[in-house]
């Protein structure tokens, strides 16, 4: 067993927790194991990615020890937008 890193995002700050991760263990795995939907109430897996440094990989990725799992929430509004939105606020 090994420790992994994952990160979401909650009401806009990037948040972590460590869980303990057996070797051989996929995405789809770690989810199901560590019910992530009661860990983090909002998250509907169905609508969610969840990548690796950056990079959305398949729910049957094999986790391997040092990987920083990251998840990804459907994007609400198209970023060009939201930084002007920003930039006129201020």
């Amino acid at each position: 067993m090994f420790d992994i890193l994952f990160y979401y995002t909650d009401s806009d700050k990037i948040k972590s927790i460590v869980f303990k991760v057996k070797e051989g263990c996929t995405i789809h795995d770690f989810v199901l194991l560590n019910n992530l939907s009661v860990v983090i109430p909002k998250m509907n897996y169905n609508n969610y990615k969840i990548g690796v440094f950056g990079k959305i990989k398949k729910p049957d990725y094999i986790i391997k020890e040092n990987d920083r799992l990251e998840l990804y929430s459907p994007i609400t509004i198209d970023p060009k937008i939201r930084r002007k939105n920003i930039a006129t606020s201020r």
